[in-house]
């Protein structure tokens, strides 16, 4: 099953013709019948459900409840749309699926359907409204906090994301002091009115929103050959749902990983090398294919352990679907079971790769687990000194 498909275009009208392409009508009609009637065998594997405790938020009751709207039998209200929006779209169920089925993707058009009912939840009430204001805030803050370092063109830019503008300020500052250690220096921040690929608005149940802003991206982008991006399912969004939705990115674009696994040859390390821990960020492993570039990156300065879930079978933090701002507390306890590991070893570092999986790892880590992303541990690690600039922090997304 492929993990790209025209979100928009997941119809949750009936078709009795025979799926051509994964995400055609019939395909989603098939994938919401089977989830329906199927004995639950991917159950163990949604972190949502297994970290509430809810026995409606299993992959499986999920789907049935989306395909009983389609079907009709039930009324699009805020109660019983509401096991809709308990998901991350980390795609660890569709690992288990014997049909290759893909919940993240489909409960995403109901989401959709949900905004189009006048049901969205309530949690993300006036959403676009919110991310707009974002938006704006975010760009500022970014050309406030390193105006010496932006490009508008260039061979390659660098996409920090949202999150870290606003979270992990100091692991932009990282990234810049490794790009100029290793002769990247030529690499800027990308200059642009967006500070977001849009993914939030794809979750949040706003397709033709994204679809708008995608375009926008795109045109601000346009000035660099490539772009490397610190946002696990931003990447995703820009390589799969952007052409998905007719958006024409021209430039190429790649995770920070791929940019700092070669450069970190040039970086020297102690003789004794430091153990630490590597998340994968879901969307890196089970959408993105990115697995190997930061373990590569980690591995020439760090003795690299995995945790028991990892690469394509890693556990989700909480951090996607906007699940932090619908079910706060089960995103923040997926974060906590993640951690548990390493915390019942004694503790340690664990790098990530994503700035929103960092964020969400830092803010539940116990005091013997240090969480860094990946730029920021290479520097530590690499003895590379740099400087974050001072930022008020906000939550809202």
């Amino acid at each position: 099953m492929s993990s790209s498909g025209p979100t928009r275009q997941l119809p949750l009208a009936r078709s009795d013709s025979g799926p051509k392409e994964p995400f055609s009508p019939g395909s989603v009609a098939r994938q919401l019948d089977y989830c329906t009637f199927c004995p639950k065998m991917c159950r163990h594997a949604c972190p949502v459900s297994t970290a509430s405790g809810r026995e409606t938020y299993i992959p499986q009751v999920k789907m049935d409840r989306l395909n009983q709207l389609r079907l009709g039998h039930a009324k699009w209200t805020t109660e019983s749309t509401d096991p809709l929006w308990a998901c991350t779209g980390c795609r660890h169920c569709t690992m288990y699926c014997d049909h290759g089925n893909e919940p993240g993707l489909v409960l995403l058009t109901g989401r959709a359907a949900a905004v189009q009912h006048g049901v969205p939840h309530p949690a993300l009430a006036g959403y676009s409204e919110r991310f707009r204001a974002r938006e704006q805030r975010l760009s500022a803050q970014l050309v406030s906090s390193f105006p010496d370092n932006l490009a508008t063109e260039g061979d390659i830019g660098f996409w920090p994301g949202c999150d870290a503008i606003d979270k992990g300020i100091d692991d932009i500052a990282a990234t810049l002091a490794l790009f100029e250690r290793v002769g990247l220096e030529a690499v800027k921040i990308v200059q642009a009115p967006q500070a977001c690929a849009g993914y939030p608005l794809l979750a949040a149940g706003h397709g033709d929103l994204f679809r708008w802003h995608a375009g926008r991206v795109a045109s601000s982008l346009r000035g660099f050959r490539k772009i490397a991006i610190n946002c696990s399912a931003c990447l995703y969004a820009m390589r799969s749902q952007y052409p998905a939705e007719g958006v024409n990115l021209r430039t190429e674009v790649v995770s920070l990983a791929d940019l700092l696994a070669p450069a970190a040859n040039n970086l020297a390390c102690s003789l004794k090398k430091r153990s630490v821990y590597y998340h994968d960020p879901c969307y890196h492993a089970r959408y993105n294919g990115v697995v190997e570039a930061p373990r590569r990156a980690l591995g020439q300065l760090a003795e690299v352990r995995e945790f028991g879930w990892n690469k394509n079978d890693t556990e989700c933090c909480g951090g996607g679907g906007l699940l932090p701002k619908t079910m706060p507390l089960v995103a923040d306890q997926m974060s906590k079971r993640r951690l548990a590991e390493v915390q019942a070893t004694g503790g340690g570092m664990v790098v990530t790769s994503c700035a929103t999986c960092a964020f969400m790892l830092k803010r539940n880590a116990p005091p013997s687990v240090e969480v860094a992303n990946l730029a920021t541990a290479m520097a530590q690690l690499s003895e590379t000194p740099f400087t974050a600039p001072q930022t008020p922090m906000d939550e809202d997304s």
